[in-house]
């Protein structure tokens, strides 16, 4: 026994030393030293916190995963399971049937976090993003976990250019601090063109409230206790802010990573205690509204006067550039009508409870105001993986459909690997693809 576990233990450590130390085109070299870095950063925050922030340990097992080679560096271990000794960190191998995403996962009777490599080069957005990650492991343990809410509202051009104009008046905020006159004057700019985006969109104010609890308070402990650790102050968010509104290619699944941190350090400011009201009162943009005295024009007058203030925020610029993007990818929404919803489609139905999927939250395209388009991503369920590289697949917003484009060649009968263009999809066991009854020339997953 002794010698096999040897055996075993050597055996890893030559795999392990390996991928390591690859330099060759086909694998990424791994940053360990970056790795190392990161985990004893989150040692460091999560002990210099001392749970002031959430009231609560954010210190807990994290897994650093290479996407490629599933090899883990880690800061703790998991029974049962082999790994070697790397600084003070230990490495190891991520179990088969495990995605590989930023997000908390359990292993080994534990919650995890987990953070994709490779990381950011930047010390304070590396710092940002594991914390952002350690924050939702110890989410549900704070009451604070909402379910997935997309804002299909925000990839449509008057949603897109409201949210942009309060981005920017987010960050004039922020920069102006510590003018408090001033900070809270663009703030309630910045609120001025949130109730007016969400007066075109009636519900919006409920998606994006989930949202913003679900990605935005994650974003904004990260930030924060980046800044902590690296002196960086408001003006860092600010920065932040309007690069993300700058760069973001859709904000559907997205836009509370810029909000969020942007409200928080700004109720930081003018309402200390805020971080007990949210566990009640669980609204961002409500809060920091309360704590600069904000209160929205009444409807007749609110349109004019958003339009009004707006002016001082860019407008013209940004009515300029959301025109412009509604015509440019007009041609690709139309592919999209084509392939995902006029012609013959593949459809798979489950449960959100069911389902786990892997995709880019700032890529996801609005469809209508049910249903997104995902131009890549990986998902499964009872019936089995879709994988898809390219050419999108339509998923409803409460996930319970994901439709693909049919093949242009036949459906083997009992086919279990099924080839598209820019997708496949493999069948579990027991689950087969039969004509659709509600759509001519379309299939859809049953089980035998």
């Amino acid at each position: 026994m002794i010698c096999q576990s040897r055996l075993l233990q050597s055996t890893l450590f030559a795999v392990i030393s390996v991928v390591l130390q690859a330099a060759d085109g086909r694998s990424q070299q791994i940053d360990t030293a970056r790795a190392l870095g990161a985990l004893r950063d989150a040692g460091k925050t999560c002990e210099a916190d001392r749970e002031n922030l959430w009231r609560r340990s954010l210190c807990g097992p994290i897994a650093l995963v290479d996407r490629q080679t599933r090899l883990v560096i880690a800061n703790d271990t998991v029974a049962g399971r082999r790994f070697v000794r790397l600084g003070d960190a230990f490495v190891t191998v991520l179990r088969e049937n495990q995605y590989v995403a930023n997000t908390s996962f359990p292993w080994g009777g534990r919650s995890w976090t987990m953070v994709a490599l490779p990381l950011p080069a930047d010390h304070y957005a590396r710092v940002a993003l594991v914390m952002h990650e350690v924050f939702h492991r110890e989410q549900s343990a704070l009451g604070l976990r909402q379910a997935d809410a997309l804002n299909n509202q925000l990839d449509m051009r008057p949603g897109r250019t409201w949210l942009r104009l309060e981005y920017r008046a987010l960050a004039r905020a922020l920069d102006a601090l510590p003018d408090s006159r001033a900070a809270k004057q663009h703030a309630r700019s910045a609120l001025l063109f949130r109730a007016q985006r969400r007066s075109i969109y009636p519900g919006s104010d409920s998606l994006e409230a989930t949202l913003e609890i679900q990605e935005g308070l994650p974003e904004y402990t990260g930030q924060r206790l980046a800044m902590q650790l690296t002196g960086e102050g408001p003006h860092r968010v600010a920065q932040y802010v309007r690069d993300y509104e700058r760069n973001t290619p859709t904000f559907v699944r997205a836009f509370a990573y810029g909000t969020g941190p942007a409200l928080g350090v700004l109720l930081d400011e003018f309402s200390p205690g805020w971080r007990d009201s949210v566990r009640t009162k669980r609204e961002l943009g409500a809060l920091l509204a309360q704590s600069v005295d904000f209160k929205p024009p009444a409807p007749k007058n609110l349109a004019s006067a958003a339009r009004a203030r707006a002016n001082d925020y860019g407008w013209n610029e940004i009515d300029r550039a959301e025109a412009a993007r509604d015509s440019t990818r007009a041609p690709t929404m139309r592919g999209y009508r084509a392939r995902l919803q006029d012609g013959p489609t593949i459809t798979l139905r489950q449960s959100i409870d069911s389902l786990s999927w892997s995709f880019d939250p700032t890529e996801l395209v609005g469809f209508d105001l049910t249903s997104a388009v995902y131009p890549a991503g990986t998902f499964s369920a009872e019936w089995g993986k879709l994988t898809v590289e390219r050419g999108g697949v339509l998923v409803a917003n409460d996930f319970s459909r994901i439709r693909i484009g049919a093949p242009s060649a036949t459906i083997g009968t009992g086919a279990r690997t099924i080839n598209g263009d820019g997708w496949t999809l493999a069948l579990n066991p027991g689950w087969s693809l039969e004509p659709d009854p509600a759509r001519p020339g379309s299939f859809v997953a049953v089980r035998r």
